[in-house]
């Protein structure tokens, strides 16, 4: 069961042209198993320090993220508030591991979603019903660009206004991709940052819990 006001974040892989995809498989290959899904309820009170849940890409960055923000916006949102929440975010998941995961690199006119050597986070249009999607250029394991799109189609707030999406609650969702950390679909993990769903004026993504962390800490240690 989902929460009826909740929206999906989306992850795109866009490969790069050194990764080719095998797609093809048999229904009659007798190796195919059989895999069920439960649903579970979802837990009455937020459980996030304790839930050790988490799944990985199958790729990371191996190298520190050098990212550019874009905080030109629609919504009267102070430029340099922007990059404050959304930096923010990053320090989030940076405080967690040893390695550097990110570097800040300033601001940019540019606009997320163009294989173009900057690792880019902005406004911009995208398809109804998904609220911000990370882009990944990946060769092999290795990410060689990633950027992040947070979608127009929504209002955005800094102080997690009803009917708008909070901009640190869903930046700190997708940097979790940025660092190799996949999305989770099951109800039993919805008070994680990694919940794979999120509604107008949520604000509990803002921090990690126990399995967020644990996630980073396979690809970049603790």
């Amino acid at each position: 069961m989902k929460k009826l006001n909740a929206l999906p974040l989306a992850l795109l892989i866009l490969f790069s042209v050194f990764t080719t995809l095998p797609i093809a498989f048999s229904v009659h290959d007798p190796s195919v198993e059989l895999k069920i899904d439960i649903t579970y309820a979802i837990p009455p009170t937020d459980d996030s320090l304790t839930n050790l849940h988490y799944k990985l890409l199958r790729y990371h960055s191996y190298s520190t993220i050098n990212y550019y923000v874009n905080p030109t916006n629609s919504y009267g949102l102070s430029q340099s508030a922007v990059i404050n929440t959304i930096t923010g975010s990053v320090n989030t998941w940076d405080v967690e591991t040893a390695f550097q995961v990110f570097s800040y690199k300033g601001t940019t006119s540019r606009i997320a979603g163009t294989y173009d050597g900057y690792n880019v986070i902005s406004w911009g249009t995208y398809s109804a019903g998904v609220i911000a999607v990370t882009m990944s250029w990946v060769k092999g394991k290795r990410v060689l660009e990633v950027d992040c799109l947070m979608n127009t189609y929504y209002g955005w707030s800094l102080a997690g206004e009803a009917g708008k999406m909070d901009v640190q609650n869903i930046m700190t969702h997708e940097l979790g991709h940025f660092c190799g950390v996949a999305d989770l679909y099951s109800n039993a993990d919805y008070w994680l940052t990694m919940y794979g769903y999120a509604g107008f004026g949520e604000t509990y993504k803002r921090t990690l819990g126990l399995g967020d962390i644990l996630g980073l800490e396979a690809f970049y240690g603790p």
